[in-house]
């Protein structure tokens, strides 16, 4: 199978708090610098899962922009960029003294330049079997994938903010991944903040499937009518970047593959979350079975 992800890449700068967090005051903590977003992130879990992965991004004319694309061509993966005149996308991430997000602020204009023109000169879709897109991309290129795109198209919500770009697409796409905060943004007129009421309202908008990520909770996926739900491995966190790309990359394997969505996309996640970066550079098939294997034994 080979597969598209088209979307950003970002410098990732995670601070971690040693302590609660005191507002509007200087916080004890860790910060550590590495390169992130969200389709590149799915973009190296798959490459280190084997899989055949190219991928459409922006980078940006300044220093970071030159350790990105090295980066990224260090995994092998092959490319299709856009240089812009504009810094690197960076992405700026406060956790708690519990590893828990407390505040996060994005700079992705660069993102913008990933237009139509782009892709009608760049891209041609039908050489690939399967495609990935983040909400990074601006509404009119989204519109335009939606409308010309015959391949499976599975979006990845980011953030409230931006999942409701998909909103009027939602019947065009294979599938989508929120968490809950994102997918309630999605909702119409819903009373209940149940996730199986949550769903059902998202299902009925058009969409085939819909991944649900909940934390600790664990995941849930409606197809077809029904819904599956999958506890979350407990796990040691380090710090909760790119666990939800994570899963969605174990998602998109467990497709390639023909295996269960849910335990492949907790294990990747589940592994991601062990990581102080948004990859966990350990990540290899072998590690990936082995996670999967502590949730056949739990059942």
């Amino acid at each position: 199978m080979k597969i598209l992800i088209v979307g950003g890449t970002n410098i990732d700068i995670n601070a971690v708090s040693k302590n609660k967090i005191i507002p509007f005051d200087s916080n004890i903590g860790s910060v550590e610098t590495s390169i992130g977003g969200v389709g590149k992130n799915i973009v190296e879990n798959l490459s280190r899962l084997n899989l055949d992965v190219s991928f459409a991004t922006v980078i940006g004319s300044d220093y970071y922009g030159k350790i990105a694309e090295e980066y990224l061509k260090e995994l092998g993966i092959k490319l299709i960029v856009k240089r812009s005149k504009l810094n690197m996308p960076k992405y700026l991430a406060i956790f708690n003294n519990n590893k828990d997000l407390e505040l996060g602020i994005n700079d992705m204009k660069a993102i913008d330049e990933l237009d139509i023109d782009f892709m009608k000169e760049n891209i041609n879709f039908g050489n690939y079997d399967l495609l990935v897109i983040d909400s990074n991309l601006s509404k009119d290129a989204i519109k335009y994938i939606c409308d010309n795109v015959k391949i499976p198209i599975y979006a990845e919500a980011i953030s409230v903010n931006k999942v409701t770009k998909f909103k009027d697409f939602l019947n065009k796409l294979t599938a989508i991944k929120c968490n809950k905060k994102e997918a309630i943004a999605l909702v119409d007129n819903l009373e209940s903040n149940a996730i199986e009421d949550i769903l059902i309202n998202i299902k009925n908008q058009g969409v085939k499937e819909v991944y649900l990520t909940d934390g600790s909770r664990g995941s849930y996926l409606m197809k077809e009518n029904k819904i599956y739900h999958l506890p979350a491995l407990k796990t040691d966190v380090l710090t909760t970047t790119g666990a939800g790309d994570a899963f969605y990359s174990g998602v998109i394997y467990a497709k390639a593959k023909g295996l269960d969505e849910l335990k492949y996309g907790n294990a990747l996640a589940s592994i991601t979350l062990q990581a102080k970066e948004s990859n966990n550079k350990k990540l290899n098939i072998n590690l990936l079975e082995s996670v999967v294997k502590k949730y056949e034994n739990r059942h």
